[in-house]
């Protein structure tokens, strides 16, 4: 049977507000999963997200579509397909509609 590659887990420790740590406590119970577990994956949302609205805007400003999707962490499919479910013209960017003024 195969090893599967197991994450080492490091020991990170944040100072948060009680009334997140209880609606974080709120989900994991949720989830069926335990603070920790329900911390990691919302972290890991959330930084997709962020990673993927960084890479829009940077887009927009006129990075190449390459650039943009290194930037979102996602390969081109995925990342035309985020842009697809947000509505963001590939060609709807600052530099695209410069160079289409400027003809």
């Amino acid at each position: 049977m195969p090893k599967t590659k197991e994450k080492e887990l490091v020991r990170a420790n944040i100072m948060i507000d009680r009334e997140l740590l209880k609606s974080i406590d709120n989900f994991a119970k949720d989830l069926e999963e335990d603070r920790s577990t329900a911390i990691r994956q919302l972290i890991k949302r959330s930084l997709l997200e962020e990673k993927v609205m960084l890479a829009i805007r940077r887009l927009q400003e006129g990075v190449s579509f390459r650039k943009a999707a290194e930037l979102s962490g996602l390969d081109y499919w995925d990342f035309q397909a985020e842009l697809d479910k947000r509505g963001v013209s590939v060609t709807f960017s600052l530099a695209f509609a410069k160079r289409r003024t400027r003809q």
